[in-house]
């Protein structure tokens, strides 16, 4: 039995706590805000207080419940004790249980719009995004970098280019986990969807990455374990990330 601390999204808590229920290892769960997303600067420096909080001796390993959402996972540092971290490029992947159940979600409808329990009960009020949809934090950052490196005329000119995802979005699927009674949470979707004029769809869930994650099932080719004196970096092949020497 290992003793393990995650640092988990609010936006995957009942997931989580579900599959921790389960594991034969102690699991601690520590939940941070899904609002965080929103400027991954932020998350990225909240994670990494979390992970330099963990004392020397207090656990096992320190399990990253997060994809690379957006760039808030690069640069991530192990300090006493290995990280875990799925190689997924956000939640949705966790939310369906393979990369390749996403792109295959992907490929067949590029413009959707994600919805689950987790993350609409824990929306904040008058916020209708979905999961992994951009929103306001990461285009003020995003905007702030094309300033600084093309100018203003040009950060203008491609953020109204960029500014037309929002007319791509064709479908909302809502994702059930299975972790209670999701149907006035499924209406939620079901009502943006009419309202936009999208297909609606509901996708069953799968905990797969999750329960892998808590039990210690980590396959390489799923799961990056970065040890101490580690960070986590970027990398250009399927692997997504890669453990990079300080």
């Amino acid at each position: 039995m290992k003793k393990l601390i995650a640092l988990t999204c609010s936006a995957l808590a009942r997931s989580i706590y579900a599959a921790a229920a389960n594991s034969p290892n102690t699991v601690i769960v520590r939940l941070f805000d899904q609002g965080l997303h929103n400027t991954p600067k932020n998350l990225r420096a909240r994670l990494q207080a979390g992970v330099d909080a963990v004392e020397p001796g207090e656990c096992e390993a320190v399990l990253l419940a997060y994809g690379i959402c957006g760039t808030s996972a690069l640069g991530l540092v192990a300090r006493h004790v290995p990280l875990v971290i799925p190689r997924a490029h956000d939640c949705i992947t966790l939310y369906l249980g393979s990369r390749q159940r996403y792109q295959a979600e992907f490929d067949l409808h590029p413009g959707t719009y994600w919805y689950s329990m987790d993350y609409l009960e824990h929306n904040k009020p008058g916020s209708n995004a979905g999961l992994g949809a951009a929103n306001l934090g990461v285009m003020q950052e995003m905007y702030a970098e094309y300033v600084e490196k093309f100018g203003q005329d040009n950060a203008d000119y491609l953020m109204e280019v960029m500014g037309e995802w929002g007319k791509h979005y064709d479908r909302a699927a809502f994702i059930d986990m299975g972790t209670g009674d999701a149907s006035a949470f499924e209406q939620i979707a079901r009502d943006q969807a009419e309202r936009r004029g999208w297909l609606f769809e509901r996708k069953q869930g799968n905990r797969r990455l999750v329960e892998m994650l808590v039990r210690g099932d980590w396959p390489d080719d799923e799961f990056l374990v970065v040890p101490p004196g580690y960070s986590i970096q970027q990398s250009g092949g399927d692997e997504l990330i890669q453990a990079v020497k300080l």
